[in-house]
Parts: C-alpha cells; structure tokens; sequence
C-alpha cells in the first residue's frame, strides 16, 4: 500500500507557524491524542494491522521534518510501524487501576514526538482487565487535524479492523490526494494573483488591530521584582471546563437563527462577543475562528493540518443593540469565510500581527466545531471515548458542540491568566448574553 516518496515537499503556512512556535518553546505542546475505552474481545494483532495500514495510506503519518539548508521540509519515508505495547494493569486492586491509567495517559500527552527523523504517530493499549483495554493513539499536530481523526482517521479504522479480523483484503478505495499536494498548490497560489486579493482584503480588514487586552477577570501579571518567568518545561498544560446549553434555550437560539435567517454559529459568536466585552475596555472586539482549507473535494479524504484560523473584527458598543451586532458579526463572518484561503501566519508575516513573546495577535478563539466526535465502530468491542484537556495556544479557547440534538460548550483557557473561578464566571457571562440575546430579538 505504501506509495514511493516523491521528493521533500514545502511545510504549509500552518505548519510553519507551529513549527517554529514548539521549536521555540523547546517542548511538546501540539499533541494531537484520541483516547477509547474498549469493551469486549478484542483482537489486538488485528487492530495494530489497521492502525499501520492507515498510517501506509496517508502520507502525511509518515512524514518527517528535517531542516534543510536552514529551512524544516516535510520528507514521506516509505514504512512505518507502529507497535501497539500493552500495559498490562490487571495486577493492580481494582480501585487503583483507573489512576494508574489516568497516570500513563498523562505522561503519554507530554512525551515529546522526534519530528526530525519521526514517526510522528504512536500507540499504546492498556490492559484493565480480560475484556477492558484503553486504547491511546497520538500523533503530532503538524500532520493532523480534527478532522482527519473523527472523519477520516477513525472511519478508515473501522473498515479496516474489520478487514483484518476476516483476513480479507482492505475495502477502502486510494486515497485520491496527499497533504504534501496541498502545500505545495497553497504556495503556489499564494505567489499567484488569487492570494495577493485576499491579501490586500485581509489588510483592510486588519488594518490598526490591536489584540484583545487580558479580561478584568484575568490574575495579575507577576511582578518584574519577584521570580524570574517559569521555563518552557514548566508551561502549564489548558485547563477546561464544560457546559450545557440548557434545551429550552437551545431550542429557542435555533429559532432565533432561523428567523433572523444566519446560522446558529453567528448567534453564537455575537453572544459570546458580547460577553468578551463586558471584562475589556475596548469596543474593537478582535477573536479568531477556526476555518479549514478543505474547500476541494479532492482534500476531504485526507489527512493532514487543514485548520487556517480566521480573524473576526467586530466593534461592539458596551450598549450594542444585539440585532445590530448580529448582523455586524453576519458581514464579518461571510467576508472571513469568502477569504478564508489566506493563511493567518501569513497574515502575521506581513502585517506583523504579534504581541511580545512572539505571540499572535489573538488572544481568544470561538469557534465550532464541525467534526462530529464519534467513536469507531470496531466489531465485538463497545468504545466510548475518553477526553483529556486540550492544548490550546490561545489564553482563552471557546468550543461549541452540537452534537445529539444538545449544545455543550468546552472553555479551554491558560491557568497561568485565568483561574478556574474566572473561567465559571465567563460561562455564567455567556449563558446570560444568549439568553439576553434571544430576549432582545423576541421583544423586537
């Protein structure tokens, strides 16, 4: 199945940006982890053949990163294996089992991937009892996405565990296009007369930004007199904390987008706006958005580091009609989405979008989230997934879920800048705007 190596390829845009943020941070912080609990009979030979002929269909896990004349390139190597070492926890007292998993996985997410001769992917299996095991499968975030995992990654698993339980052949068809394809047109589009209009869109729009200042709500920045800033080593992974929409009023934001004819996510987005606003001094109100470059069909199979993310600059008024700031955030979105081909690093090099510490301007995504999160479907076993607090770059990181007829809301957010009291009291915030929203264009 493994296909020949065609030559280095370029990084994209994305990639380069990460790239250089990890190297500078000096330690693993994009790892990208799935994590299963299985029940039942498990054919553990059987599912690390799958695992590998996954990894054989895409390219883009069986890349390296090394540096060439002073530049990172991406380079396939022909095979890589992935052993699937079991973790045999059984001898432990039952009580003491579900920590010593809780332990491993944790240690798991900070073990640092080689990027320079790879692989950039690795599996574990651990064993809790004749017919209970975890199932941990990681890969770094440079050759991978959401998407790949939950539409394309864990969908090919399927068949192909299954494939393999039988001794049959695999059902799926080639994959029709590879990641380093996609790089290699994106830098050619970019030199093109396609990019250098999104470029001059994003200008406009960007033109005087300024970062979003920390919220009233933040901790206060260490005093320059006391202790030096903490190392790399010593960064505190994002700390989470979800919510539900309450049904009733998630049934009445759906109604409320439909008539007011946007979609659920610009309601969203405006709430949680005007949320932001209310802990900052500033009407300029700059968020991102996490878009993808999956705009060919060619690319929908593929895996890779498809996520672009997306400035949305709004003023909001501390005393903004809500209809007016709706349809403001309307004409910010389809202009965001219209030129969504732009990569943002890109947009950071020629605009000089930083802030001090080489960070970007954003400082606060909201975005949601269209992959839908389900487990694979392996014959003769029950999976269910078990979450683990992402890392995000951002100091505060808002996901909508809409999954199952409900709406849950994930606030990922740096302890360093915000304690867990701060971030209950945005969701609080949050849930309020929403329902003040809704009031606003009902009375209407």
């Amino acid at each position: 199945m493994s296909t020949a190596p065609r030559g280095d390829a370029p990084l994209s845009y994305a990639q380069q940006g990460m790239w250089f943020l990890e190297r500078r941070a000096g330690h693993a912080r994009h790892t990208v982890a799935v994590t299963f609990r299985l029940v039942g009979d498990l054919d553990a030979a059987a599912l690390r053949a799958a695992i590998e002929d996954v990894v054989d269909r895409h390219e883009a896990l069986r890349t390296c990163f090394p540096v060439v004349a002073g530049l990172p390139v991406q380079r396939v190597v022909p095979r890589v294996e992935v052993p699937l070492p079991l973790t045999d926890l059984t001898a432990l007292p039952e009580a003491e089992r579900e920590a010593a998993a809780a332990r491993f996985l944790a240690e798991d997410l900070r073990r640092p991937f080689d990027l320079v001769r790879g692989p950039v992917v690795r599996a574990a299996l651990l064993g809790l009892g004749p017919r209970e095991h975890i199932l941990r499968v990681s890969s770094h975030h440079l050759v991978s996405d959401a998407w790949s995992w939950w539409v394309v990654i864990l969908r090919e698993l399927e068949q192909l565990y299954t494939a393999h339980l039988h001794g049959r052949p695999s059902p799926l068809p080639p994959v029709p296009a590879q990641y380093g394809d996609f790089a290699r047109r994106q830098h050619e589009w970019l030199d093109g007369p396609a990019g250098a209009k999104q470029l001059a869109y994003w200008k406009e729009v960007l033109a005087t930004a300024s970062p979003l200042p920390p919220l009233t709500l933040a901790s206060p920045p260490a005093s320059p007199s006391g202790p030096p800033s903490a190392p790399p080593e010593a960064e505190e992974p994002s700390r989470t904390q979800w919510t539900a929409v309450p049904q009733p009023l998630y049934d009445r934001l759906q109604a409320t987008a439909r008539r007011e004819h946007v979609s659920l996510f610009m309601l969203l987005l405006a709430a949680s706006k005007r949320m932001l606003r209310r802990h900052v001094d500033t009407d300029d109100i700059l968020v991102g958005t996490r878009g993808g470059f999956r705009s060919s069909a060619e690319f929908e199979k593929a895996v890779g580091l498809f996520v672009n993310l997306l400035p949305v600059r709004t003023h909001v008024a501390a005393d903004a009609d809500f209809r007016d700031l709706l349809h403001r955030v309307r004409r910010n979105l389809i202009g965001a989405y219209t030129h969504r081909d732009m990569p943002f690093e890109r947009l950071v090099q020629v605009l000089g979008l930083w802030r001090p510490g080489f960070r970007p301007v954003i400082g606060a995504c909201v975005t949601f989230q269209t992959a839908p999160e389900v487990p694979p479907a392996l014959e003769g076993l029950d999976t269910t997934p078990i979450n683990h607090d992402p890392f995000s770059a951002h100091p505060l990181d808002l996901g909508f879920f809409e999954e199952a007829g409900a709406l849950r809301v994930l606030l990922a957010y740096d302890p360093a800048q915000y304690d867990d009291k701060a971030a209950a009291r945005l969701l609080d915030d949050l849930h309020e705007e929403l329902d003040a929203g809704c009031r606003e264009l009902e009375d209407a």
